[in-house]
């Protein structure tokens, strides 16, 4: 996996003992401060990311946007905190996310919601709090919104879904979120559920139509797989205006990946897990060029709204925002060599607890102690869990590591968190690094933590 990304290009850099540093800090002094695993967060580095975005969106669209952070990428209270700061709202999929924005202090009309599976409880909440809007994901969510909305007299704004069956070029077929056979999301456009969506808000006094919204994966490089997609929504349009229903807001979803990490296609997976042949990290434009995606997606709506009046556009960055602003720190407990047969690094972090993405995409690993170290080898680097399958990464080339020596997996900003689980060890702790400070935003969590669900009687 040798790439010639530096740590530069993640906003680092190294001090004079060859230490990778965030900011004015050594992450050797930070785990060693607050023990690993630990994730630690670029808090100025994520802020000037948001206003790239921001920036790119606002300069080349000449209607009006909104921004909406993808809550599923990264669920930190703290990391949330930073991004509400920024100005971007709320995209949730679930009741806990619901509460957690609200209890960030995001009031409905900056909320909304989206999700295959969405309870009546669910959605009942949602219209209580008055989100702005729930993107409907399937025809019986319409029927059960027509029910809520007359129980609770109050008015539904909703986006339709669409599916437009869509694969970008590359992407693994496990993230194709637009393929009409791999994936239940959305309407499908062939089997005439748009019609049928139609024919029902027909009929329908209080749940209100406002426009569409589709998503075609994650991890995007490419602009024009946005502008491929629009182009599929026409036939939608034509039977929206012929119904006389007007597209208000187009919602063009997430997916725009990072530049300094990726996942790997469908090919590379079936290598990487049957023969172990690790794919090579290349370096991508799409987390640092938004301004491409900005343009091609005007254009793209700008020809397809070429006689009506344009929508406003809803964007629900996730990864590009988080991902490259994050990073995990392991420490390296231990070291097997098998001469002729292979090399592995024992860490206190694997799949089975805290680096699960890495199963499935492509991130540096940099060893912290001695940036610059030359590579010597390759080695699979493994996790603390009692299961061979607890592995980082195989086949890794990396230079000589010794026993607590600390090396980062990159771009742990996205869907790390997530994944994580207490596969009896304790889930990890949080930093981040604004300017000269350093500050813990989620504790280790500790044994009791773990057992604190549980009904233990008398014993």
């Amino acid at each position: 996996m040798a790439s010639k990304l530096i740590p530069k290009d993640w906003g680092l850099h190294i001090n004079d003992n060859h230490e990778l540093c965030v900011g004015v800090f050594s992450t050797v002094e930070l785990a060693r401060e607050y023990g690993t695993p630990l994730h630690v967060v670029h808090a100025e580095r994520l802020k000037q990311t948001i206003n790239d975005f921001h920036k790119a969106f606002m300069t080349s669209y000449p209607g009006k946007i909104s921004i909406h952070y993808a809550f599923k990428s990264n669920t930190v209270p703290g990391v949330l905190k930073i991004i509400k700061g920024t100005g971007l709202k709320a995209e949730i999929m679930s009741l806990f996310e619901l509460e957690l924005a609200l209890k960030l202090g995001y009031k409905g009309k900056d909320i909304i919601v989206n999700g295959p599976h969405k309870p009546r409880e669910f959605l009942k909440q949602c219209i209580q709090h008055e989100v702005r809007l729930i993107i409907v994901d399937a025809l019986n969510e319409i029927t059960i919104l027509d029910q809520l909305s007359k129980e609770l007299n109050s008015d539904v704004n909703i986006l339709l879904r669409i599916n437009p069956d869509y694969i970008p070029k590359g992407m693994n077929y496990g993230t194709a979120t637009a393929s009409r056979k791999g994936c239940a999301f959305g309407l499908d456009m062939k089997g005439h559920e748009i019609d049928k969506a139609f024919a029902m808000l027909g009929e329908m006094e209080r749940v209100q139509f406002q426009g569409l919204h589709f998503h075609i994966g994650s991890g995007i490089s490419r602009p024009m797989d946005y502008s491929n997609a629009l182009n599929r929504l026409k036939p939608v349009l034509d039977e929206a205006k012929k119904k006389n229903f007007q597209v208000n807001i187009l919602d063009t979803g997430g997916g725009i990946g990072s530049n300094t990490s990726r996942e790997m296609t469908t090919r590379e997976m079936l290598l990487y897990q049957g023969f172990e042949k690790l794919p090579k990290l290349k370096r991508s434009d799409a987390g640092k060029n938004y301004q491409k995606f900005a343009k091609t997606i005007t254009q793209a709506i700008t020809r397809l709204f070429d006689d009506q009046q344009i929508p406003e556009l809803i964007l629900e960055p996730g990864r590009c925002i988080t991902s490259s602003n994050q990073l995990l720190l392991l420490t390296v407990h231990g070291i097997k060599n098998r001469p002729d047969v292979k090399k592995w690094l024992i860490t206190d972090g694997g799949i089975g607890t805290v680096t699960m993405p890495t199963y499935y995409e492509c991130h540096q690993v940099f060893l912290c102690n001695e940036v610059d170290r030359p590579e010597n080898g390759k080695v699979t680097i493994v996790g603390p869990v009692c299961f061979a399958g607890d592995i980082v990464y195989r086949n890794m080339p990396m230079p000589k590591v010794n026993p607590g020596e600390v090396i980062a997996i990159m771009d742990s900003g996205a869907y790390f968190t997530g994944w994580e689980s207490s596969f009896s060890f304790p889930r990890s702790a949080i930093v981040t690094v604004e300017h000269d400070q350093h500050k813990l935003i989620r504790r280790r969590e500790t044994f009791k933590d773990m057992i604190n669900r549980d009904v233990m009687g008398d014993a």
